[in-house]
């Protein structure tokens, strides 16, 4: 039998959606932010510490609305926050990467823009 100890194996999805519950708990103030850099790269770091300094406080609730898989190898979340004002969306996006997913993006959905039509 011939095997093969190359190839490479996606993490698993269920980590991309434990990780984004991880990065809003930080937002809830629940969770350090400190242990959170390190699921995320340089880039989606800098993502999450705009998000950050947008939102108007500590959020209240948050919950995964949902996770989508485009390729084996990226994730992207939907999330839900809310301060008892307002709910706002937010969105993950993990690559898989030889340590497990890491947050590439991450971003505050903004509702400027009027959701009927005139």
């Amino acid at each position: 039998m011939n095997c093969r100890n190359d190839i490479a194996t996606a993490p698993n999805p269920r980590q991309a959606v434990s990780y984004s519950c991880y990065f809003l708990n930080v937002l809830t103030g629940r969770k350090s932010a400190a242990e959170a850099r390190l699921f995320a790269t340089p880039e989606g770091w800098a993502s999450f510490v705009r998000v950050r300094r947008r939102v108007p406080g500590h959020f209240r609730q948050v919950r995964v609305r949902r996770a989508t898989f485009p390729t084996a190898a990226t994730a992207e979340v939907v999330a839900m926050v809310e301060n008892g004002r307002s709910h706002l969306a937010m969105t993950f996006t993990f690559t898989a990467t030889e340590h497990g997913w890491r947050l590439t993006h991450c971003e505050l959905l903004d509702r400027t823009h009027p959701r009927h039509r005139l």
